[in-house]
């Protein structure tokens, strides 16, 4: 096995392994959801589900290296008080407590945001396993290039979608501590052809890597194994 292979898996694990504990707590408080839904007379109402903003709050807080905020999306129709609703917050200056973010859901509105057609909300639903989406612009939030991890929480009214924003440069970190590599050039590469972080100051995050440095592919490892896998990015190096 050569340096550079096991460099990489070396970077894979440490990457799976920090994003993997914040899909864990994700994944716990998206079981709470389910339970609540599962335990209550009839439909709940959103006062059911009053606790989960302490809950976002100690989550971003905990995770504060990676993330910048969190929320729920509920299931269309899944609530007697409005079709569509969305609750999530930003991380707060300091230790402050986490911002709400207003988002318009109103569908006559030029401003709508239109939670239930974005890949974040639909690859869940449709799967059951929780997944991370992207990079991608997130245009209708907050117009930065970002990360959502997604997990879902079924209950008898749909199923809900928890989620959280992860920073593209708190990853890079990650990956450059894990990598500790110059030469030869190696990119985290998401599935969408986007790239997550990379070593080369000639390919920026949240590009898409250019077709003839897909040409240089000269390793690639997966970084997390099974079938589906909710980290569907990859490790490559290019050949010098």
């Amino acid at each position: 096995m050569t340096v550079v292979h096991e460099t990489l898996q070396r970077t894979a694990q440490a990457i799976s392994t920090s994003v993997g504990g914040v899909f864990e707590s994700l994944e716990e408080i998206a079981a709470s959801v389910s339970a609540v839904a599962a335990s209550a007379p009839g439909t709940p109402r959103r006062s059911a589900y009053s606790y989960l903003k302490a809950e976002f709050a100690a989550f971003i807080s905990s995770h504060s290296a990676l993330i910048g905020g969190a929320g729920i999306a509920y299931a269309p129709g899944s609530l007697p008080e409005a079709h569509l609703w969305l609750e999530w917050w930003r991380a707060g200056q300091g230790a402050g407590e986490p911002r709400f973010v207003t988002h318009d859901l109103n569908s006559e509105s030029l401003n709508y945001y239109d939670y239930t057609s974005r890949e974040w909300f639909t690859a869940p639903s449709e799967s059951g396993h929780s997944v991370a989406v992207g990079p991608y612009v997130d245009i209708g939030g907050i117009n930065v290039n970002l990360i959502t991890l997604s997990a879902p929480a079924p209950t008898p009214q749909g199923t809900h979608v928890l989620g959280c924003d992860l920073a593209l440069a708190k990853l890079e970190g990650v990956f450059l501590r894990a990598l500790k590599l110059r030469d030869p050039s190696v990119i985290l590469l998401g599935p969408n052809g986007r790239v997550i972080a990379s070593n080369d100051a000639g390919i920026a995050s949240g590009t898409l890597l250019l077709e003839e440095d897909m040409e240089r592919v000269d390793l690639s490892l997966d970084i997390a194994s099974g079938t589906p896998a909710r980290l569907p990015w990859k490790l490559i190096s290019l050949k010098r």
